[in-house]
């Protein structure tokens, strides 16, 4: 008699509508600007292809800082560069060729073809009051840092 008491004083008393509460989780907040944050993502799951398109009226070099990079490669003014095979990581450094570059600094303007998983970086000048890019760093997440 004992074992079923709380069965009869639960039917008794009944069971009062409970509503399930679930829990509110707040909209992610996680980006705050500035240069910590990459300034795109390509897809670490497929090949990915850098092309570094000159848009200065400066030749520039570009190339690879691993151990077994490829000789600095000259890009001239409105030419395109390609960089294939390093994989899903890469530090690529970029600088204009010319004796004098306190008259411009370079920035870097970096467009995703998603659909082929191409990064796209515009080498075009800019003022001497910004500080200027020198490399881009492809992550392997995924993320395009420019420092």
């Amino acid at each position: 008699m004992i074992k079923s008491l709380p069965f009869i004083i639960v039917a008794f008393l009944g069971i009062p509508n409970v509503m399930p509460i679930y829990a509110q989780d707040p909209p992610a907040e996680t980006y705050q600007p500035g240069y910590w944050q990459p300034v795109a993502r390509f897809d670490i799951k497929r090949t990915v292809e850098v092309n570094i398109i000159n848009k200065t009226d400066v030749p520039i070099e570009y190339d690879l800082t691993d151990l077994e990079a490829m000789n600095p490669q000259k890009l001239p003014p409105e030419a395109t560069g390609n960089l294939k095979g390093f994989g899903s990581t890469a530090n690529i450094v970029i600088y204009p060729l010319v004796n004098d570059t306190s008259e411009f600094n370079l920035r870097y303007q970096v467009k995703v073809d998603e659909e082929n998983n191409i990064v796209n970086v515009s080498v075009v000048k800019d003022e001497p009051s910004f500080l200027g890019h020198r490399s881009i760093n492809l992550q392997g997440t995924g993320a395009i840092y420019l420092y």
